[in-house]
């Protein structure tokens, strides 16, 4: 197992984006828009590869091989030598090391969703909510309420250009935000938050289908992805009309 020169990260991009499983956090770290690791079975012609986001995303994919795959067995179960807490790794292909009863409790199921400007169900904005986009002015309270400005992104200059920000206030209270996580390839990676006082208020579709207007604006997909037993996140995305694009997928946490 190698550790991948950052040089060559382009072209290994363009064989991951014609694989069938494409994740924007996966993809943001092969276009160098993001932080993380990549190692392969072979620098000079990889055929299988495993890119970490550094938050913590993970994915394996091409053709499978034994001792590629037995160094990273070591790598995430033995060694655990990953710099972030946890590894969050997408189980669209599974390793056959993982394929065993007593990681269940590692497992778990995420779902993907599109929507298109056709299928978003608009939102009136009440009287009482008011939309801004991410700005200098409002970065630094954005971090202490959500913390999520350094979470995927380099720096918050980072974060205000790239992560294409909608936020929400409530009585002038900032409420809500809707954010790409990540982007790669004409897809984002949605991800949204509000605070648990302004919930039930119509903060979170408001900013979700504000934020899909704007990416649809740009030519970008957002994506929505969620863990199947999350119901607030599976309705929600119902109601604003995001669609299933595949079946359930394996998911597995694996602890620093």
């Amino acid at each position: 197992m190698f550790r991948l020169d950052t040089l060559l990260y382009p072209a290994l991009f363009d064989w991951y984006k014609t694989t069938r499983h494409f994740f924007p956090l996966v993809g943001a770290v092969l276009l160098k828009r993001q932080d993380g690791v990549v190692y392969v079975d072979n620098p000079d012609k990889p055929r299988q590869a495993y890119v970490e986001h550094a938050f913590g995303f993970a994915q394996v994919f091409g053709e499978t091989d034994a001792g590629f795959e037995t160094e990273l067995e070591r790598y995430l179960l033995v060694d655990r030598q990953f710099a972030v807490t946890k590894v969050r790794l997408y189980g669209t292909y599974l390793p056959e090391f993982l394929d065993a009863q007593r990681f269940d409790k590692m497992r778990s199921f995420r779902q993907r969703f599109f929507a298109t400007p056709e299928t978003l169900v608009e939102t009136e904005t009440a009287e009482a909510l008011r939309l801004d986009k991410v700005n200098n002015q409002n970065i630094v309270e954005i971090e202490e309420i959500f913390g999520v400005v350094k979470r995927f992104w380099r720096s918050p200059d980072d974060f205000i250009e790239r992560a294409n920000g909608i936020v929400v206030y409530y009585r002038g209270q900032l409420a809500g935000i809707c954010y790409a996580a990540a982007e790669a390839d004409h897809q984002v990676e949605m991800d949204f938050f509000v605070s648990p006082e302004f919930r039930r208020k119509g903060v979170g579709r408001l900013a979700i289908t504000q934020f899909s207007n704007h990416c649809f604006s740009q030519s970008l997909q957002p994506v929505w992805d969620c863990f199947t037993n999350n119901v607030g996140s599976m309705s929600l995305r119902r109601v604003v009309g995001y669609f299933v694009v595949d079946g359930p997928y394996l998911f597995y946490t694996i602890d620093k």
